[in-house]
Order: structure tokens, then sequence, then C-alpha cells
């Protein structure tokens, strides 16, 4: 019995050394969620009637940028000192109230589009305007909570009969995403066409990993968000989008000595010019993105995610019939410019119910000691049987034993008959 149960304990150990992992998953209700953060990029940034007489350089400069195959001489002197701020990026791109016409939560215009939206990148050049954002926010704010009837819609405009210079799509991109995480070139996003209506439809999971030594997503290490609440200047929470932004910022003051509007950056920030931005710090955020994160940066995911997935369905905008109403409202030429530029986005809540995906232990101490309490259990019940069996054998042998002598004592004890004693035999006769 003891070897089997320290076979058993072996066992067990090894098991656990291997540190395996099972995933659980659970459905929980609430009566309401806090909704994601909404990104919306126009697919073209600038507006060309933003341009004026004297931003020549700059429309030579980002008609490059958009395409390649236009003449450029990055070596020419007048890029040298022409620095790219994201001051000019916001006064060329296209402002907030030409793209969104206008938002409506729960039967409630937003008439100060500008409290609700905030300028955002994500990527160099790449304007975009978040909803709901909280992310980097030096003031706390409460969550936008959701119930299974909340509804946001938003009626977009992508103007791309004012796009600055050739587009080969007209669009926008639109990103999903937690509100306290930022945005960059590789976060999640789906392209919306004008001229459609869409119901997007969205479910919240949540994930939850183990780190080392198990490793639980794809075999790295992650961070314990409780011990790890802000991790750089922007007082913010860890997340794995701003861990990349963060490292792609110190690589680039580190290399090319500016930044650029795409990255961590404030009032006291070096913008790079033209020249330090072709050279240096596009390359840095280009080469960043054809390999894995770890060869650049050294980015752990948090140990618990929210992720959102979301169902789209789209129907033809404007109806014929809708036509004269967006005219009156000034919102409108003709149909033609109604199906080229216009797009409605209706935003809901699939339901209240979020599914969590979490590794666990395959085997824990409490696993261990209760699986060996268990051996133990039935080991000590198998010992005190057979204590109790090799008892009762030995009583019964000395029980034997006893009525053993007592026999033979008693069988020496019996008095012979008399010699002359004769018994005899009466026949019967006939």
């Amino acid at each position: 019995m003891v070897v089997i149960l320290l076979y058993t304990t072996c066992t067990f150990y090894i098991k656990y050394r291997e540190y395996n992992f099972v995933t659980k998953t659970s459905v929980t209700y609430h009566s309401e969620l806090e909704l994601p953060a909404i990104t919306l990029c126009n697919v073209h940034s600038f507006d060309k009637n933003n341009f004026n007489e004297s931003d020549n350089l700059w429309l030579e400069y980002f008609t490059y940028t958009f395409d390649i195959t236009a003449p450029f001489n990055i070596s020419e002197s007048k890029w040298q000192k022409l620095r790219v701020s994201e001051e000019v990026i916001n006064r060329l791109g296209f402002k907030m109230n030409d793209m969104i016409h206008f938002g409506v939560v729960d039967n409630n215009l937003l008439w100060k589009k500008t409290s609700h939206f905030t300028v955002t990148y994500r990527a160099p050049a790449e304007k975009c305007f978040t909803f709901n954002r909280r992310y980097s926010n030096n003031k706390s704010e409460n969550p936008l909570m959701f119930h299974d009837k909340s509804f946001l819609n938003l009626f977009l405009d992508v103007k791309q009969d004012r796009y600055a210079f050739s587009s080969m799509t007209a669009g926008v991109r639109l990103l999903l995403h937690h509100p306290d995480e930022p945005i960059h070139a590789h976060s999640p996003s789906t392209i919306l066409s004008p001229g459609h209506l869409y119901e997007i439809q969205i479910s919240e999971k949540r994930y939850n990993y183990l780190p080392r030594p198990y490793n639980s997503y794809r075999n790295q290490d992650c961070v314990e968000i409780g011990k790890t609440n802000s991790f750089s200047e922007v007082n913010s929470p860890y997340s794995h989008s701003g861990c990349i932004i963060k490292c792609l910022t110190d690589r680039t003051k580190s290399l090319c000595g500016c930044i650029t509007e795409s990255l961590f950056h404030d009032n006291a920030s070096d913008f790079c010019t033209v020249a330090e931005r072709q050279y240096c710090s596009l390359k840095i955020w280009r080469s960043f993105f054809h390999y894995t994160s770890g060869d650049l940066c050294s980015c752990k995911r948090p140990c618990s995610e929210v992720k959102y997935d979301y169902e789209l369905s789209s129907v033809l905008f404007p109806a014929a019939s809708y036509m004269n109403t967006l005219t009156r409202a000034n919102l409108s030429r003709n149909m033609t410019h109604a199906r080229n530029n216009l797009m409605y986005l209706k935003i809901s809540l699939k339901d209240t119910m979020v599914t969590t995906n979490s590794h666990v232990q395959q085997l824990d101490f409490g696993d261990i000691i209760g699986q060996l309490g268990g051996y133990m259990g039935f080991c000590l019940g198998a010992s005190l049987l057979t204590l109790m069996e090799l008892v009762e054998v030995v009583l019964l042998s000395l029980k034997a034993l006893v009525m053993h002598q007592h026999f033979k004592f008693n069988r020496q004890n019996v008095v012979p008959s008399s010699p002359g004693l004769k018994i005899k035999t009466v026949s019967a006769g006939i």
C-alpha cells in the first residue's frame, strides 16, 4: 500500500510540473453592459477644401504618401525643415462636423459632437474620430452603459467628392475596442461602403489567461492587471495596444529624435520633419508590422482581456422615397451624391450576455491533496480491514489451538475398562 501511495504521489507531481491547463466557458447575464469605444476613419483623410495656396508643399508631400507613383525627391532641401505636426494633420484633414452629420443615443441627439468624439490616429496621417474613448483622459469618466434596448445611430458622409488626391477606395473604417485601449494599424477593423444602412449588433467576450509558468496564451507570458495598473506617462491601464504604441514611441524618439502624430506625444514633443519622417520614423512603424511584436517590442498580453464580436447586416440607403427628406435637410443634392457619400449606422448590443473563456490549471495543489487524500483513505481503510482480518485469523488460530489442547487433555484423562469383564452375547432362537 505504501508503495502504491508513493507511486501515485510521484505521478501527480509529474503531471503538475507539466503545467497543463484546460479552457472553461461560462455565460453570464447582465442588466446592462459598457458600450465599447467606436472609432471611425475615413479611408481618405484629407479634404481638398482645407488646402490653401500656401499649402503646396503639404499637398505635394501627402499626394506622394497616398500615391507612391507620384514623383518625389526626399533629398531636396525643402523637406529638411518642414515639420509634420499633429496641428497640420488636423487642419488639412476632414473635420468632425463634415464627416459626422449627427449622432443619436437612445433618442437623445448629440448636439456637441466634439464633447463625445475625440481625434485619434490609427496610423501616420490616418485621422479618425472615436466615440466613448476613455484612454489617457486626465479626468475620470463614467462608463457609457447600454441595456438590450439601447442604441447609437450615426449619420455619416464620406465626402469623396472632396478627396484631396486620387484614392482607390471610398468609405469608412470601423473599429470596436475597449474604451481604455488605443488603436493602431493592426487593430481589428472592417470597412463600410457609402450608400448603405448598416445594423451592427455587438456581443462582448472576455478572456482570462494564465501567466508563467503556464503561459496559456500562445505559450507566452501575460501581465496580471492587478499588479500592473499603469505602464507609461499617459496615466492609463495596461493594454497590449498601448504597450505597442509606447514601444514604438520610445524607439522612434531614440533613433529619430522626434515622433509622429500616431505615437504618444504632448505639447512639448518634437514632430519629425518630412525627411526624418520618410528616412526614419515611418520605416520604424512599417518594420514593426512586418515582424512579430517580440522582435521589436516585448509587449505581453494582459491576463484578462475584453474583445467584441459583431453581426453586420446592410440594406441600400437611401431609398428613392427618402431622397426628398435628405434634400430638404440639405444633406444631399441628388440620389447619385447620396449613394456615393452617405451611410447610416445603427449600433446596439446583440444582448447583455457575456461569454467568458478562462484558462484554468488542470491540476493544482488542492486537487492533488484531495486525490491523495482519497488514496490515503483507501489505503488506510484497506490496511485497517487487513489488520482486522489478520487479528481475526490470529484469534481463530489461538481458539483452534486451545480447543485442540483441551481435547487432547480430555482424551488422556479417560478411565480404561476392567480386564475380567466379559460381555455375553445372547442370540434369539427361532
